[in-house]
C-alpha cells in the first residue's frame, strides 16, 4: 500500500504565507522552491466541484514541508494550534492506490478531477482524522529540478 520511503512531504496551511515562508527561511534557513499558483478544478466531499487555486511552496530541504495558502470555506483552511494538515506521499498508481485506500476504510475527501477523470492527487481521511494526500509521481517528472527552480510546475490534465 503505502510506503514510507514514498513519503516525500508535510503538508501546512497557514493564512499568512509569504510571512510564514520568510520566517521558516530566518527561523530554521529553509530555502524554498518556486512557488505553485495553478487553477485546478476539485471535487471535495463537502463542496462538490470547486475551483481551487493552489499557491504553496516546498523547502528545497528533505524530506518537505509544503507551504499551502489557506482557502477559507474549504478543507485548506488554517486551523489555529493545528498546523500539520496531511502527509504526502509519492505513487505510481494514483486510481489503484485511492481505490485501495477506499476499500480499507479510509474515504477519498477530494482529489483533483476534470470531466470525471481523477487526475494529479487525492486526499484520504485515515481512521484517526489525519490525512494523507497522494500525488502521481507524473505530476512532477523532475521534483528535483523543479525544487532547485530549474523547471516550472504545470498541471497536466487527463486526455
Amino acid at each position: 500500500m503505502l510506503n514510507q520511503h514514498d513519503m516525500y512531504h508535510v503538508g501546512i496551511i497557514v493564512d499568512d504565507f509569504d510571512e510564514t515562508l520568510e520566517r521558516l527561511s530566518r527561523q530554521m534557513g529553509v530555502t524554498w522552491s518556486p512557488r505553485i499558483e495553478v487553477p485546478v478544478p476539485v471535487w471535495t466531499r463537502t463542496h462538490g466541484m470547486i475551483d481551487f487555486v493552489s499557491c504553496a511552496a516546498y523547502s528545497q530541504q528533505q524530506p518537505c514541508i509544503e507551504i499551502v495558502r489557506s482557502l477559507p470555506g474549504t478543507m485548506w483552511t488554517a486551523v489555529p494550534g493545528r498546523p500539520l494538515h496531511h502527509l504526502g506521499y509519492w505513487v505510481d498508481d494514483l486510481g489503484a492506490t485511492s481505490a485501495e485506500l477506499e476499500r480499507q476504510g479510509c474515504p477519498k475527501i477530494a482529489c483533483a478531477m476534470a470531466d470525471g477523470v481523477m487526475f494529479g492527487m487525492a486526499y484520504h481521511e485515515m481512521p484517526d482524522g489525519m490525512l494523507v494526500e497522494l500525488v502521481d509521481r507524473k505530476s512532477f517528472p523532475d521534483w528535483p529540478a523543479f525544487l532547485a527552480g530549474q523547471v516550472q510546475h504545470e498541471v497536466s490534465f487527463p486526455d
